[in-house]
């Protein structure tokens, strides 16, 4: 029997580029992997229609909106023999769509964990109710998929979620994260106007406050202190009003350059020219930019925190995320000792080639037979 799956994704308008990462990547290798025993069907909820003097506005209300009553409606006109809803901030389509025939991805839960202080730098005493919701509706879904063993532990703890529930499938990589070769590398500093020698750049990624971008550039500070070559911090993502407050409390303007938004296409670009990623987050519930840098063979320093321990391994060198002078310790032995060097980087790239979407599809299509057996 051919199993019918719908995929239930979120708003385009929404933003939410990781779990468009995850989705793609999951229905693409389902479709070229496991064609023969499903069939994948997609559905894109569309926004509320909004009245004209405001039909611009891109405000919070009109995504709540869509967010919580026009998706449910929608979705009860798409439910397939197996619904899968790709993310657990949709959670409430559970009361409309068939529990008992439905899966839920869960990636984190960090509107709940921030909330009880479970985050540092994340505390709030603001009540997420809207998330609450969604998470409350988990306990129906016939099982749930934790990206990590970390977000299942959250699922037990937090959500009171049955443990023979849940199935820890982790993401893939995306094969455009390779080692480039040296003339690879030559054209890709050329294309981001970079200087190709003389200079060791570390490399951080993303915005969010979790992703603690202050002790990132405290550490590099402090390996600047360090280090006698030329450095740069190079970051993705926007740049913070906080990011651009600390860079001048800590002198660094010179020596640090925000790239804003960059297409996930070119990624690879920054991991291969950058010597070093630095990844300090607070926490995460998977944490794809590690398994990204090794994969292209950067060698990573990132932080113990959450589910990196899992992913990472002993691939990169993990350190408390407030321990600002190890982490800087740590980056200028990857910059300073070639044998450690190389070592990370053989160890990263056997690593990275455990994460794949055909592995992730495979466990997937599995939960969804057991699901169709019941």
């Amino acid at each position: 029997m051919i199993l019918e799956i719908t995929l239930f994704r979120g708003f385009p308008e929404d933003n939410r580029l990781s779990m468009d990462i995850y989705a793609d990547g999951l229905r693409r290798a389902l479709q070229a992997s496991c064609s023969e025993r499903c069939r994948v069907f997609e559905y894109r909820p569309s926004l509320l229609p909004w009245p004209r003097f405001a039909r611009g506005s891109r405000g919070p209300l009109r995504m709540r909106l869509s967010r919580f009553a026009a998706y449910p409606c929608q979705a009860l006109q798409q439910r397939g023999k197996i619904n899968h809803i790709v993310e657990q901030g949709y959670g409430h389509l559970l009361y409309v769509v068939n529990p008992q025939r439905t899966v839920v991805t869960v990636h984190d839960l960090i509107p709940l964990l921030s909330w009880r202080g479970q985050i540092p730098a994340m505390q709030t005493r603001r009540k997420p109710w809207l998330s609450l919701f969604s998470f409350h509706a988990l306990k129906r879904a016939a099982h749930l998929i934790a990206v990590s063993e970390n977000t299942r532990r959250d699922l037990i703890q937090h959500c009171g979620c049955a443990a023979d529930r849940i199935t820890v499938i982790h993401n893939g990589i995306d094969p455009i994260f390779r080692p480039y070769s040296a003339e690879e590398r030559g054209i890709a500093c050329h294309s981001w106007n970079l200087p190709a020698d003389g200079i060791r750049r570390v490399l951080v990624t993303g915005h969010q406050t979790y992703k603690n971008l202050s002790g990132a550039l405290q550490a590099f500070a402090r390996l600047q202190e360090l280090y006698v070559g030329e450095l740069q911090l190079i970051k993705t993502g926007p740049a913070t009003s906080e990011w651009l407050r600390v860079v001048e409390a800590l002198n660094l303007k010179a020596t640090t350059i925000s790239l804003g938004f960059v297409p996930r296409s070119l990624l690879p670009d920054l991991f291969n020219i950058a010597d070093c990623l630095l990844f300090p987050s607070f926490y995460e519930g998977f944490g794809c930019p590690p398994l990204e840098a090794m994969a292209c063979g950067t060698p990573v320093v990132t932080s113990n925190a959450g589910s990196l321990p899992e992913v990472v391994a002993d691939a990169g060198i993990m350190l408390d995320p407030q321990d600002h002078e190890g982490l800087a310790q740590a980056m200028y032995s990857v910059l300073t000792r070639d044998d450690l060097r190389s070592s990370l980087i053989e160890r990263g790239l056997a690593r990275a080639r455990q994460f794949t979407w055909e592995k992730a599809a495979q466990k997937t299509l599995e939960v969804y037979e057991r699901i169709a057996r019941r």
